[in-house]
């Protein structure tokens, strides 16, 4: 008999860097169990996942409800009946402006998604995980995450509180078979990036990026994927920029992004 399928879950998998993870998964031989609030753009998703021949669930899913991300994780059980790896990918930007004049529930939101679906997802992944004899969790940060980022209080601050999140979790479950480590993208075009900066994305992110380029989201898909897999089997309560050396070192000058983003 052959050996079971691996299942990794992703939310935030209808599109960007959630969608690219689930591709790489696929092409190495995962079945796949996509939440995102966007259904059909999620199910566009599951269709292409089927296509590479991976087994592929959708569940519509705003991992900002504690129920819904305990029923995205009871889909990945009852259709596959494991659970090997989750990817937390789901997360919103906001609008851009000071904190001073920033809408309330508009902060409350970035909040309840960007940071409490981190947990409320974790929580029931880690159940499932338990019962499987282990697993690995990659959550998704953000540079954001690591500096202050001007007009972006809100947002920044989930990035920064994921940091703590998943190493308190790691080192809760480290003896438990189970690693939870993140992944901080810094200068990736993709969906959120182009709501950001527009048209122009791709040259804004690359004046801020000491490689002077943008990243791809397969790249950020690739360090995911190597965090999840039993390559890095020794890894966990790790918080791995993958950034151009964005991070590195102090922004130079005064971009567009420190003045308008």
């Amino acid at each position: 008999m052959s050996a079971p399928r691996p299942v990794c879950l992703i939310t935030g998998g209808a599109s960007g860097l959630g969608r690219a993870a689930a591709r790489r998964f696929a092409r190495a031989g995962y079945d796949l169990v996509l939440g995102d609030i966007d259904r059909a753009a999620g199910e566009s998703a599951a269709a292409e996942i089927a296509s590479l021949g991976a087994g592929a669930k959708f569940v519509a899913t705003d991992v900002a409800d504690p129920d819904a991300a305990a029923r995205l994780v009871e889909a990945a059980m009852a259709v596959f009946g494991r659970l090997d790896c989750a990817v937390n990918s789901a997360g919103i930007e906001g609008s851009r402006g000071p904190v001073a004049d920033y809408e309330v529930e508009e902060a409350r939101r970035i909040v309840a998604v960007n940071l409490m679906g981190v947990f409320f997802a974790m929580k029931h992944e880690i159940a499932a995980m338990l019962e499987c004899g282990g697993g690995a969790i990659v959550n998704i940060g953000s540079s954001a995450g690591l500096r202050g980022t001007p007009r972006m209080a809100a947002y920044s601050a989930t990035k920064h509180a994921l940091v703590g999140l998943t190493r308190a979790a790691a080192l809760e479950y480290a003896e438990r078979g189970i690693r939870i480590n993140l992944v901080s993208p810094g200068s990736f075009v993709t969906p959120m990036s182009e709501r950001l900066y527009g048209e122009d994305a791709a040259q804004v992110l690359a004046s801020v990026t000491p490689m002077l380029r943008a990243g791809s989201v397969d790249e950020i898909a690739e360090a995911i994927f190597w965090l999840a897999s039993p390559a890095a089997s020794f890894v966990t309560g790790a918080n791995l920029a993958v950034d151009g050396g964005k991070t590195a070192g102090a922004m130079q000058g005064r971009s567009a992004v420190w003045k308008n983003g």
